[in-house]
This record gives structure tokens, sequence and C-alpha cells, in this order.
């Protein structure tokens, strides 16, 4: 069954489990044993040493940190947790109220919050999972002094950080992005450089450009889809229902905080764990470099390409916890605060990262699984074997490298897979659809990847919001297929004309309709409303 039309099984139940039922976990857990079945030819014994090994490694990994841990996936739970100690110490020092009081005389509305999270999203490009935690944590507060839903706000910052990073030339993807581009071109006996081909390949990112639209036109004309609408609706009735259910249990003991705070206790916190992160980000991007000696190298790019993510994660976490830490226990020398409520925050908010973190490993377990199940290349072979017209290759490479992202959960698994695929049919056709098919593969990757509810950067997103993920993905759905949508007939438009510019009044037309749309939904709000009295 690997590398078969099988493969697909597992993601296509966990999804449509998570559809149907909204208990996350419960279908991770069916899709990891059904995948892990399938490799071993439906064997029980065979099937939990699969288990066992596939979760072993990813706590485990020889010559890894420390000599035996994996350094990528503890690094990323380890800042989950310092983001969960962090956030729980704001809210003891008082610098989450303050910082909203100070936000909110110059934010004053609903518009205004979201405006922020999405601008916030933007500046912050150098990491996907940075942008996502980060911006969501800072935001909730904003969020909930406007009664702006937890599922609005992690569409927003979903929306945001993958988008912005596969564009940024200064990201943790630009590298891995650049470096598959360089072999393309190479191979393809193309002269210009792999940053060039990143560049050039911004203006055909349809989706990428379609989503981040598409977040300006939601908040600026409330455009409500899907679940959406319940979720603004109950959370202007006073009830959040799509937050995380982790804050709304005990909710009696994140009432203890610090009458005296002020916003350097939320801002010192989130700008030390941004400047060492990005801090050291750099400087082990810079020593790499240093040790390179081939004389024709690129330094800039070499210093992209040694960028140490990991650690910069770790002791960006490490220092803004000790800074949040410090700030906390002076609260509890001037007796604003009990050393039991210092020790409590501290639980409280380690605990509030434990179902993420146990939602991020089963996602984890499903992706690996899933590609040893080789279902990327099922589909990769599916789109090689058709005949189509030239013109046509880059809509249907976003067709299939979004289906791809969408059933694994990875965008870069999907990339990694398709991008060469993509170069090697451009070079045997035409040279001048290199670019465009790329963007295209990109563009589908990141579409896939947003709307997956087995993704790691949707889970996030919604760990950073404060959201349920089953809430954040159904919410989500409706938003990231209507972009989708304009964007595949910006393709489509593109195939037929072979123009850039038609593509671009093709998106246009449908953001007019989608404005539209919103228009009209929201006058019947208005309408609705003058009616009840007299109903």
């Amino acid at each position: 069954m690997v590398g078969t039309i099988y493969a697909l099984i597992p993601a296509i139940l966990t999804i449509l489990l998570v559809i149907i039922t909204r208990r996350v976990i419960l279908s991770l857990g069916v899709g990891v044993i059904c995948a892990a079945l399938i490799l071993s030819a439906f064997s029980i014994g065979d099937t939990i040493s699969t288990l066992l090994i596939t979760f072993s490694s990813l706590v485990i990994e020889e010559d890894g940190l420390y000599g035996f841990l994996n350094e990528w996936n503890m690094s990323i739970i380890f800042f989950l947790i310092a983001l969960g100690i962090i956030t729980g110490y704001i809210v003891l020092s008082g610098g989450a109220t303050a910082f909203t009081k100070a936000i909110i005389r110059r934010v004053q509305t609903r518009e205004g919050v979201q405006y922020t999270a999405a601008i916030l999203g933007i500046l912050i490009f150098v990491d996907d999972y940075f942008n996502a935690l980060v911006v969501g944590n800072v935001s909730k507060p904003l969020a909930e002094a406007q009664k702006v839903s937890r599922a609005r706000l992690a569409y927003i910052v979903d929306s945001t950080s993958a988008p912005i990073c596969v564009i940024s030339p200064i990201s943790s993807w630009a590298t891995g992005i650049m470096g598959s581009m360089a072999v393309i071109l190479a191979g393809a006996g193309i002269s210009y450089s792999a940053f060039s081909a990143f560049l050039m390949t911004i203006p055909y990112h349809f989706y990428v450009i379609t989503t981040l639209i598409m977040v300006f036109v939601v908040i600026r004309f409330n455009l409500n889809l899907g679940l959406m609408k319940k979720y603004e609706a109950d959370t202007l009735q006073g009830s959040d229902s799509s937050i995380v259910g982790s804050e709304l249990s005990n909710p009696h003991e994140k009432d203890v905080e610090s009458s005296k705070g002020t916003i350097w206790d939320l801002i010192l916190p989130i700008l030390t764990l941004i400047i060492v992160t990005v801090g050291t980000m750099a400087i082990t991007g810079i020593q790499g470099a240093q040790s390179v000696t081939d004389p024709e190298f690129n330094f800039f790019f070499t210093v992209l390409d040694n960028i140490a993510l990991s650690k910069a994660l770790r002791y960006g976490g490490m220092a803004g916890l000790i800074v949040s830490m410090g700030l906390a226990y002076r609260h509890v020398l001037n007796k604003e605060v009990t050393l039991p409520d210092f020790l409590k925050a501290f639980m409280i908010g380690a605990r509030s990262m434990f179902g993420a973190i146990g939602i991020l490993l089963l996602a984890w377990a499903i992706c690996e699984l899933v590609g040893a199940l080789d279902a990327g290349g099922y589909l990769a072979s599916v789109i090689t074997s058709t005949n189509i017209n030239p013109n046509f290759i880059p809509v249907v490479m976003f067709i299939v490298a979004s289906f791809m992202a969408f059933s694994t959960g990875t965008s870069w698994g999907s990339f990694g897979i398709l991008l060469p695929i993509a170069g090697s049919v451009a070079a045997a056709i035409d040279l001048n659809l290199m670019i465009p098919v790329m963007a295209a593969v990109l563009s589908g990757a990141i579409f896939g990847d947003h709307a997956s509810p087995i993704s790691d950067t949707t889970l996030l997103s919604a760990t950073g919001s404060g959201c349920d993920l089953g809430a954040h993905f159904n919410s989500q759905l409706p938003y990231a297929l209507l972009s989708a949508g304009i964007a595949a007939l910006g393709y489509m438009a593109f195939g037929v004309t072979g123009t850039l510019m038609t593509s671009y009044i093709v998106m246009a037309l449908g953001f007019a309709l989608v404005i539209f749309y919103a228009r009209r939904q929201n006058v019947k709000k208005v309408e609705n409303l003058h009616l009840m009295p007299n109903e």
C-alpha cells in the first residue's frame, strides 16, 4: 500500500474525524494508529512496534541535544512551555491588564485590535512558529477587552504567519526554498541566482497575496462565514465558545494579579524573548558563515543557511522566562502577591500548554507515518502521468500541492517533493514557466498547510491565540477555501492569457464580489436589528 492511493487513508480519515467529532486528540490518535496498521500490513505486533519507534524518535535522537534528545522537537516543546509560563507571570504581575489598558486607550475598537494583530503578524516575518506564538499571546488581552473571538484572532494570526514567511527573503523558510531552487535552476541551465528566482516568484504567490488581502477585507467589512459567525456572536454576548478549554478551567486561579503592574511587565519579557531569539539566529548564522572556506560563497545566504533556529528558540524562551520570573518575583518582594501565588502561576502557565504539546506530538507522528507511506510520492506520480496544456501546469501544481499539504499537514514536505518535479516539467516544456510553476507549488503548499487540522502551524496559531484547535480549523476553513478559490482563478487566467496582469484583474474581480457579499451581509444584519423590536 506504500506509494499508492491507500497511503492517503490515514490523513483523510483524520481530517474527516476532526470535522465530524471536533475531538482533535481522538482524531489524530485514530489517524496515527491507522497509518501504523497500514505500514505494518495490519500485524498487531508490528503496529505496536511501529508506534513505539515513531513516538520515541520524536523525543530521542542519537547524537542530538545533550547526546540523546531530538533537538528540534524538544526545542519547540520547551519554547511552548516557556511561553505558557511567561504568560502566567505576565498575568500575575498585572502586565497583561496594564498593557490592555494602555493599548485600549489608543485602540478603542474591535477593528483596531484586529488590525494590530494583523500588522504585528506581518512585521514578525522571521519564522512562522515564532510569529504565531508571539503575536497570539500579545494580542489575547486586547481581543478579550474588545470582545474579539479567539477564533477570529487565530484566523488572523495563522493568515499572517506562514504566508508572510514564504515571501520574506530573511526568514527560516527562505534558505530551504532557495536551496531547492538553486539545484533546480542549475539542472535546467538557468543563469540567474536562487535569490533572484525567490524574489521573482513573489508576484506569482497568488494564494499568499489573496490570503493577506482577505485578512484586511474580513476586518474592514466584518465578514463572518460559517462557524465564525457563531463564535463572534457568542463573544459579543459575553461567552466566547471558541476559547481553549485550559483557559476556561479554574478561571479563579488566574484572577490573582498585582494591582501595581505596569506595561513593562509585559513588554520586557516579550521584547527579551524576541531580541534574544533573533540575536541568536544572527550570531549562529554568522558563526557558521565564517567557517565556510569557499571563496565564491555568498555571505548573506550562507548566514541564512547556518541559522540554528532550535538553539535560538531555546535561548529566547529561557531569557524571556527568566525576565518574566524576575519581574513577577519583584511583586512578591513588595508583598503585592504571595509566594504560593508565584509558584501557582508557574504551574498554571506550564499546564496551559500540555494539551497543545500532546496534540503536537500526535501531529508530528502522523506526518512522519504518512511520509513513510509515501503519500506525497503517489500524488507526485499522478501529476507527472497526466497530459495537460503547458500553460495550465501552474494551476494543476497549485491544486496538487494544496491537496498534498492538506493531507500530510506539512508545507515543507510538500514543496520539497513537488518543487523538483515542477522544475523538471517546466525545464522540459518551457523555461518561461519555471517561476510561475515554482510559485504555484509554494502557494499551494501554504494553502494546504494553512487549511489542514494536522498542521503544526495550525496548532501553534490556535495555541498562541488561546483558541480551541477544532474551533480554529472549522472557522478558518471557509476563508482559506475562499482565498484559494480566488488564487485558483488567478492561475487559470494566467493559463489562458499567459500574463500576470490578467490574473490580477481576475483576482480583483473576485475580491470585489467578496466585498459586495460582505456589504450585503452587514446590511441584512442592520435590517434584522431594526425589525426585532416590531416582532
